[in-house]
């Protein structure tokens, strides 16, 4: 398992959800620190940048004597879910399974703060001053316009402030209080990530003598 990202703090929360919706991941996992950067890119400079994270991706995995079972990778659509999503989506995932056997685009809308906002009773779990608005419930979070800012503003207090580096404490505090399994609300990044864990698990874990990517 590899896991390759924006920041050190979104493949953290992604090992995170992913080591707790398929608890064989877990001491599988490892990750590229290098920078992902393929949602704007096209072309042959697409295909060179997933070319070199395949050969990054190879390296770690026989620097730690590990089969490359799955690898995700994660970035921010921080134009939320609009039109040009599914094609961004589309086109990246196509490049990835052209090198990968099993490659999983993670393309979040917008941001990590959005698949937060699901999970409310975590975030007060997580700091007791903190309440999502119930003008945040039972929402749509890839529509809202800066999730960040949603839970810098609306949702965090003065007592303690909300920070990037928090957000896979707060993933880990849904795992801890079973609730990844019911979102309250609704982002369609979220569920295809669920889906492709699903996909994962079942289909290149379990067993032996799969082939190398």
């Amino acid at each position: 398992m590899v896991l390759a990202g924006e920041d050190a703090s979104d493949r953290q929360s992604l090992r995170v959800l992913l080591e707790a919706s398929c608890p064989e991941m877990r001491g599988r996992t490892v990750e590229i620190n290098d920078p992902v950067r393929l949602r704007l890119a096209t072309g042959r400079r697409l295909a060179e940048r997933v070319a070199a994270l395949a050969r990054m991706a190879r390296a770690r995995a026989l620097r730690e004597n590990a089969e490359l079972a799955c690898v995700f990778i994660h970035e921010d659509d921080a134009v939320g879910d609009s039109a040009s999503y599914p094609e961004t989506q589309g086109r990246v995932q196509a490049a990835l399974g052209a090198v990968f056997n099993s490659a999983h685009y993670v393309l979040t809308v917008t941001e990590a703060e959005a698949w937060l906002l699901l999970f409310p009773e975590a975030i007060t779990a997580f700091s007791p001053s903190w309440t999502v608005p119930a003008a945040r419930r039972n929402r749509d979070t890839g529509r809202f316009q800066d999730p960040k800012k949603i839970m810098k503003n609306e949702v965090a207090s003065a007592a303690q402030r909300y920070r990037e580096s928090m957000t896979p404490d707060i993933f880990r505090k849904a795992a801890e209080l079973g609730l990844l399994e019911a979102p309250l609300g609704s982002n369609s990044s979220w569920h295809r990530f669920r889906e492709s864990i699903s996909e994962c698990c079942a289909e290149h874990l379990p067993g032996r003598g799969r082939r190398r990517p």
